[in-house]
């Protein structure tokens, strides 16, 4: 059995993949991005697609959910969407295997089969109704079939090279034009001057059909300001950014505070294995290098820190692989950080379960439960529900509610117009407890309520000590203990009776 196991670890670590993924697909209610492909994944096709062209995404991973969607499997519509994220997972470990790790050093193949199966980032952004495993998928595959091409040019393997190319093009395009720019790098590097101009007169043409929307996306993504900023200046952002990226990968972003802070001196000891590992293997590491940074430079500039490994997943599989060859040349530092990246996928599976310790914190927010307290306890006839339109996840909410409520934007709202409705009885909030508003909307709102009706509040997502000690680090002060609150006004003093 030990035998056979060393000569096919996915006999064992795919199935164990398979039942983590799988298992409670449920858990987390759908986050705002979600939410919102759940949403219009009802609607007819070409809406879709139009949703998708107006979210700056290309088509194909809608057009997939489309028609999975619509598989009569008897799932909740979210659980079924998310399974086939789960099964794009699976089939990027499969492609891992047969087209990187089959090759390598037995130690080697297993370790990174092993930490990419248990990853904790893995678990997390696979279980999503996302693309992002999707995308690790096409550009594990794509990457492998690059390295062909430039080693053994032929129609051939030019002909699936773009195949895969358009796959990943059409999917997301951070993960496409990274693969495409390194095609272009590679293959002119290696002087594959035929291959490189049909690749990429193939790629063009394919591509012909969305190169409209690729180049308004380009355009919004140059005028893109900074968003979200932690320290409020951009040059510092980027480390930020690159940490926060840095800590997922290594142990997950659903981590106790202690296992955080040891695991610091442990990503910095994987740096170096890494460095390691890619003077074993320096062609892949080559790729893998130009792939990070094309794909960093684009997500950067477009989303805040919480969000960038999710973006970036695609480049996972190569970390680790360097990683575990970097851990085969130095043993001792190598078992002791492979080790601890164990102890920290179990801690973030652990915790990813109990929805406890998620450094995102919108991502476990329980907007099933809190839509429910709300329609147990009041109506759309006698109540209004606002939701900080700034700082929060009105269309999550919007999606746990279901199409009988509505849920208005804080940005939009005029209190006092609603205020006098005679029917009102009831007045929610659901609020970030840190007010980015403009001109702090959201404060003036509460004050206003509270001057009617001193609210019940709700408390979510706590902040830990460490948490609370970086904010002030970065100058909130008097940070807040909770992510996010509900407050209940109500009743308003009105005739009708509550329900």
């Amino acid at each position: 059995m030990t035998l056979f196991l060393r000569r096919h670890p996915l006999a064992a670590l795919l199935p164990f993949q398979a039942l983590i993924g799988f298992w409670h697909l449920g858990l987390l209610s759908p986050w705002m991005d979600e939410a919102g492909t759940l949403l219009a994944l009802h609607k007819p096709l070409p809406d879709v697609i139009a949703f998708a062209a107006a979210d700056v995404h290309p088509p194909f991973y809608y057009l997939l959910l489309y028609g999975w969607l619509r598989i009569p499997l008897g799932l909740d519509w979210a659980v079924q969407a998310r399974a086939l994220s789960v099964i794009f997972a699976l089939l990027a470990t499969v492609a891992l295997d047969a087209l990187w790790t089959r090759a390598l050093p037995a130690r080697v193949r297993w370790w990174t089969l092993a930490l990419w199966s248990l990853s904790p980032c893995l678990l997390l952004y696979s279980r999503m109704c996302r693309s992002y495993s999707l995308q690790a998928l096409l550009i594990c595959v794509g990457a492998a079939c690059l390295l062909r091409l430039a080693g053994q040019p032929g129609w051939r393997a030019g002909g699936w090279f773009t195949l895969v190319l358009l796959g990943a093009l059409y999917t997301h395009y951070a993960p496409g034009i990274a693969l495409l720019m390194a095609a272009n790098i590679f293959l002119l590097y290696y002087r594959r001057i035929v291959p490189l101009l049909a690749v990429d007169a193939a790629v063009a043409a394919g591509y012909a059909p969305w190169i409209w929307r690729l180049a308004a996306s380009l355009e919004s993504w140059g005028r893109q300001g900074v968003g979200y900023n932690l320290t409020g200046m951009p040059l510092l952002e980027l480390p930020v950014k690159a940490a926060y990226w840095a800590v997922s990968f290594a142990m997950g972003e659903a981590v106790p505070d202690l296992i955080l802070v040891l695991g610091v001196a442990i990503i910095a000891a994987a740096l170096w294995l890494l460095y390691a590992g890619a003077r074993q293997y320096r062609r892949t590491a080559a790729l893998t290098g130009v792939l990070t940074a094309i794909g960093f430079v684009g997500v950067a500039r477009w989303v805040s820190y919480p969000f960038v490994p999710a973006r970036m997943l695609f480049v996972l599989p190569f970390f680790l692989m360097m990683l575990a060859a970097g851990a085969g040349v130095h043993r001792r530092a190598g078992n002791l950080v492979l080790g601890a990246m164990v102890v920290f996928s179990l801690s973030g599976a652990w915790c990813y379960f109990h929805r406890s310790n998620f450094r995102n914190k919108q991502y476990p927010m329980p907007m099933a439960e809190i839509a429910r307290y709300i329609r147990e306890n009041s109506t759309a006839a006698n109540s209004v529900i606002l939701a900080d339109s700034a700082n929060s996840d009105p269309v999550a909410l919007r999606y746990a509610l279901g199409a009988s409520r509505a849920v208005v934007p804080s940005e939009s709202a005029d209190i006092e117009t609603l205020l006098e409705n005679p029917r009102l009885q009831i007045v929610w909030f659901l609020r970030n407890t840190h007010d980015v508003s403009p001109g702090g909307q959201n404060a003036r709102i509460e004050a206003r309520l509270r001057a009617v009706v001193r609210p019940a509040v709700f408390y979510y997502q706590p902040y830990t000590l460490l948490e609370r000690t970086l904010m002030q680090a970065v100058g909130i002060s008097n940070p807040p203990w909770y992510f996010h609150e509900l407050l209940e006004f109500g009743p308003l003093g009105r005739d009708t009776t509550r329900r």
